[in-house]
């Protein structure tokens, strides 16, 4: 019943961002041009939230595969929640450059209102990073309980006898 809740949650937190952002980002039937264009923001946001959560996860998985440590969902969230940081160092970082390479000053490209797309960027790919965390927890299934038992491996304690 966790697994079935834990699947409906995390399908919920990854669709609710897309789903907001399609009815804010799409122009109105009365200012469509009906083209490509009326969806090009709509593929720039969800391509910046999604893609740098998934870049994060994909990053913490090559990691933890390379280094053979168990993947965990709260190093899944933690992970989407780094790749999107980096993702807001790599823009910012990129367009104050930029703005002051061209135009003498950040705020000529970047404007007044960057603060307030961090944290729409923060929340919303913290959305995405915990459905998918909970999607890979329903994946794998909880760790089972305490004291289930001794470990096997090469640093198990040894067989108790009975």
């Amino acid at each position: 019943m966790i697994r079935i809740a834990a699947i409906i949650a995390g399908l919920v937190l990854i669709a609710c961002p897309a789903v907001w952002l399609a009815a804010i980002t799409i122009p109105v039937p009365m200012y469509r041009t009906h083209g490509f264009a009326d969806f090009l923001f709509l593929g720039q946001t969800l391509l910046a939230i999604y893609g740098s959560v998934l870049l994060g996860i994909a990053v913490h998985l090559v990691h933890a595969r390379r280094s053979g440590q168990p993947w965990f969902p709260v190093g899944v969230f933690k992970a989407g929640m780094y790749g999107m940081l980096a993702a807001c160092i790599v823009f910012f970082g990129g367009a104050s450059l930029y703005g002051i390479a061209k135009y003498g000053s950040p705020d000529k490209v970047i404007g007044n209102l960057w603060g307030m797309l961090v944290i729409f960027w923060g929340i919303l790919s913290a959305f995405v990073s915990a459905g998918i965390a909970l999607l890979f927890y329903a994946w794998r299934g909880p760790a089972g309980p305490a004291g289930a038992g001794p470990a096997k491996g090469p640093w198990s304690s040894p067989p108790r006898v009975t």
